[in-house]
């Protein structure tokens, strides 16, 4: 298995990366779809209709694509089918892909809690896709990929030691913005619908994510008032609190929630002892928390101490089912839902 690791990677990604394995190669038949999408889920927990999202299918076909069109990636100039049918990704982009009705028959998007496993959230567009690597880590294993037959890889800077070899199974298209900035979904969305001549479906894609998550704020700050949030990352041996990536990004700038003094404003956010909560001391709480986690912070005096907890504002998600969602874009506004049912239930 070919391996290259990042050259730096943020204290945020550090988290994520404990918690990913060794990338798992799947079993599975191919069953040669070419193009599918999600469509963005019910918003009934905005009060709005869902905005409509890419279409539910597209046509199948079982050969390879033909005709090539000219595109600009992170290396320069470079040529990609123009109607491709088998994609493999090893980018991290594979929701993208699907937003743009892109189905890939290779993925290296694994469950970060369960090492060879697509993301549960992920399976129903994905139960023919085989694992070919883990993006995070930078692996990708060539032999399985080239069994594929892909007539487009979808790949990052995490992959220059192996873009010559890439190359020679089939055309590669380099994704210009670093694959481990996970608040980078958005310009991995137009790069991608750009390359593939999909601007209008990533276009009305965003546009249909941010009216939902305004709607969902909008929910939240009607029900929590002037209160300022917290999200809190428990993992063993380590405790975060999120500004500028995961679920922070999510309530800070998505939803435009307050944070709480004393979470940095620029950045990822920081690791924290527990004691160092007591100086944020949030109105609310949003507890991202690994087993075994919640129970030795229900049983710290500091914990119990906390205003947010001492008011019965602290809204668990545990990281087995939710931590994953909050770094891409299928499971972020999938996560809205979640997060306006936690704050203000719907009657």
């Amino acid at each position: 298995m070919e391996k290259r690791r990042g050259k730096s990677v943020g204290i945020a990604a550090l988290i994520l990366l404990t918690a990913i394995g060794a990338a798992g190669c799947a079993n599975k038949e191919d069953g040669g779809e070419a193009r599918t999408a999600p469509s963005q889920s019910s918003a009934a927990a905005s009060g709005q209709a869902s905005p409509s999202g890419p279409p539910a299918s597209a046509v199948q076909s079982d050969g390879q694509s033909s005709g090539l069109r000219k595109v600009k990636d992170a290396r320069g100039e470079t040529e990609i089918p123009a109607e491709p049918r088998r994609i493999v990704d090893i980018s991290g982009a594979t929701e993208e892909l699907l937003l743009l009705g892109f189905k890939p028959i290779g993925t290296a998007n694994q469950d970060s809690l369960k090492p060879g496993e697509i993301p549960a959230y992920l399976q129903e567009y994905l139960a023919d896709a085989h694992i070919v690597g883990n993006y995070a880590r930078g692996e990708a294993n060539l032999e399985q990929i080239a069994a594929l037959t892909p007539d487009l890889i979808v790949s990052s800077a995490m992959f220059d030691q192996t873009y010559e070899q890439l190359s020679k199974i089939a055309p590669v298209y380099v994704i210009e913005d670093d694959p481990l900035s996970f608040a980078g979904w958005r310009n991995r969305l137009v790069q991608l619908g750009r390359a593939l001549g999909e601007e209008e479906k990533a276009a009305e894609w965003q546009k249909g994510y941010d009216d939902k998550a305004k709607a969902v704020g909008e929910r939240i700050r009607a029900a929590a008032g002037e209160d300022d949030f917290a999200v809190v990352v428990a993992f063993p041996n380590n405790l975060s609190v999120f500004s500028g990536t995961g679920l922070g990004d999510m309530l800070y700038g998505d939803l435009g929630l307050p944070r709480s003094p004393g979470i940095p404003a620029e950045g990822w956010g920081e690791t924290i002892s527990l004691e160092g909560l007591t100086k944020i001391d949030a109105d609310r709480i949003f507890l991202q928390y690994a087993q075994g986690t919640e129970e030795e912070l229900a049983g710290s005096v500091v914990w119990q101490n906390l205003k947010a907890v001492s008011g019965g504002h602290v809204y668990r998600l545990p990281n087995e089912e939710y931590y994953g969602m909050s770094f891409s874009p299928i499971g972020k506004e999938r996560l809205l839902d979640v997060i306006a049912e936690l704050v203000a239930p719907a009657p």
